[in-house]
């Protein structure tokens, strides 16, 4: 009897070592969105946690809820409270647990619905799976789906760790005999592909054998770091960036709070010109990790080596709120005006250059931009107004001169609806074009500035400016102040040398010339009226050179359009050729 008693002892004693668990599981209660939800999730994860403690008595430590509420008040936190990523971490590591739950409760009018993901370090346990069941006033039906399941995982993550023993051993094709058993109870169990991925490098079956295996671990659980860095790499070593930096994008999101990572990652999609995303994963961080600098940096930097305007423009606008200090920042200033005038937002080139020449008001680049920001708002007065304060800090400015012209000249218009209400009376139509052609001469003062500088190119574009002042004026009908523009233009751009016939001054020059014979023609019929009441030689002289010219000028600039200048050397000019050589016998003049 002793002996058998001894026996029994010894074969109960082995019985106890071969089945007592290793692996410790914490179930933890279910986040939620309502606070009135919170009572059906402690609820829930209590029933799960029994009905579990159950069925995997043999395969998992769980931790009983009293061990829990021990070391949550340990910590002056109360037991049946629910707790964020972080607490739950923090209180797995105080038990000593490598593998806990997270999740979130759901319901809508009939069902409740669970999202679990299963943390687990050595343990095999990591997964992602939704469940549904029951109504929303009961917590059984739920708890035992997810009971179920959390059942299949414990049982299939022996097998994992079967296989990656296995593999430590070389044992290959007993690896994947124990991952067979494993995917048999639950096939898409991370634990399981990662140790088959495993093998495939081992036995060198290439990038797509791995990344395949690393894909169906995700499935199991999306989140799962291991599963992604490997894709991430395999990728890496087929040579295809941008899939692996969109499974870099993944590995991020997995652990979003992880900043060496995040930082890690942005860095590489600057690097290698992905700016958009790079921006986009950005935006994910900073909404994770609220107020973050390095992700805010680095953000900031995507956006300005990407000409990423739009979103840096709302950063900027958004750090000026958070700190006015910045509305003065030499720095921040220059980067949102250059931005908003990149991509022509009105409000923003306003409210920038606003803010710049609030705080500096003698600076003549603020100025500048300030004035270029009215002028895309539509209003030119205000932007002559800021150009001429500008031009008063530095008068020898002649791009600002040349700048202030134009806005005078683009924006002066001929009021042709009020024309046309005229119905062809002189008396009413003069004093609209005599507003017309103020407003022209208005922007001479700023030329004639241009045109006595020593700036070659800066007189040139005076010269192409007076070109269009000419045109605008010739197209009014008003044919004299038009003659005096261009025939200021062309003495501009008179040929410097008899081979001045090429580049922008002769082309200028050609069409000025057209312009200038349109303008000059309606003219020649009074002044040779009132050179022959003279009976002057010098008056005859004056309108002969006036005719040759205007030939002159028609002959040069007929490459504009030929009909025009056709009609004008065969049909009008001629008509002073005879009266000309008869005024010339009458005056008795040698002049000419």
């Amino acid at each position: 009897m002793a002996v058998l008693a001894v026996g029994a002892a010894a074969s109960a004693s082995a019985q106890l070592a071969v089945t007592q668990p290793t692996e410790k599981l914490l179930v933890l209660p279910l986040a939620v969105s309502a606070a009135a939800d919170s009572a059906m999730s402690i609820a829930v994860t209590d029933a799960v946690r029994d009905r579990l403690g159950s069925l995997a008595r043999y395969k998992v430590l769980l931790v009983t809820k009293s061990k829990m509420c021990e070391a949550l008040a340990a910590s002056g936190f109360p037991c049946d409270g629910l707790m964020d990523v972080r607490q739950a971490e923090q209180l797995a590591r105080f038990l000593g647990v490598n593998s806990w739950t997270l999740g979130t409760l759901s319901h809508n009018s009939s069902t409740l619905t669970a999202a679990i993901h299963v943390v687990s370090g050595g343990s095999g346990f990591a997964s992602t799976f939704t469940v549904t069941g029951g109504p929303t006033g009961s917590p059984q039906p739920l708890s035992e789906a997810i009971a179920q399941k959390l059942n299949a995982i414990i049982r299939a993550a022996e097998y994992a760790r079967n296989c990656n023993e296995q593999r430590g051993r070389s044992s290959f094709p007993k690896a994947l005999d124990e991952a067979r058993k494993g995917l048999a109870i639950e096939p898409n169990l991370a634990a399981l592909q990662l140790c088959i991925a495993s093998v495939y490098e081992a036995e060198r079956l290439g990038p797509d054998s791995v990344i395949a295996a690393a894909l169906r671990a995700q499935k199991g659980d999306s989140l799962n770091g291991a599963a992604i860095n490997l894709e991430a790499n395999s990728w890496l070593q087929k040579g295809d960036t941008i899939r692996w930096l969109d499974a870099l994008i993944k590995l991020t999101r997995s652990d979003i709070r992880n900043m060496n990572t995040a930082i890690g990652v942005g860095t590489l999609f600057l690097t290698h010109k992905q700016y958009a995303k790079g921006v986009a994963l950005m935006n994910e961080v900073l909404a994770a990790n609220p107020g973050n600098q390095q992700a805010h940096d680095l953000k900031k930097r995507l956006c300005i080596e990407g000409e990423l305007w739009r979103p840096l423009l709302e950063m900027l606008r958004a750090d000026a709120r958070a700190d006015t200090a910045l509305l003065a920042d030499t720095v921040t200033l220059p980067l949102a005006i250059g931005a908003a005038e990149k991509i022509s937002d009105t409000l923003a080139y306003l409210f920038w250059t606003g803010t710049a020449v609030q705080h500096y008001p003698r600076s003549k680049a603020y100025l500048k931009a300030r004035a270029a920001a009215w002028q895309l708002a539509g209003k030119p007065d205000s932007a002559i107004t800021t150009e001429i304060r500008a031009l008063q800090i530095d008068p020898s400015d002649m791009n600002l001169s040349l700048l202030i012209a134009q806005t005078f000249v683009d924006n002066a218009s001929y009021d042709t609806m009020a024309v046309k209400s005229c119905h062809g009376d002189t008396s009413c139509v003069r004093p609209i074009r005599d507003r017309f052609v103020q407003r022209l001469d208005t922007a001479k003062t700023y030329l004639e500035r241009v045109v006595a500088s020593t700036d070659t190119v800066a007189r040139v574009n005076a010269a192409a400016l007076m070109r269009t002042a000419g045109e605008k004026l010739v197209r009014a009908a008003a044919a004299d102040a038009a003659y005096q523009w261009l025939d200021r233009t062309l003495q501009v751009l008179a040929p410097r040398t008899p081979a001045d016939t090429i580049g922008v001054r002769q082309a200028i020059r050609v069409n000025a010339s057209f312009w200038f014979g349109l303008a000059s023609t309606p003219g020649l019929s009074p002044a040779y009226t009132a050179m022959t009441r003279t009976k002057n030689c010098d008056q005859a002289k004056a309108f002969n050179d006036r005719l040759q010219r205007t030939r002159e000028a028609l002959q040069l600039g007929r490459s504009v359009h030929p009909p025009t200048v056709d009609n004008l050397l065969n049909n009008v000019l001629p008509r002073f050729d005879g009266p000309m050589r008869s005024v010339k016998a009458s005056f008795k003049c040698r002049n000419f």
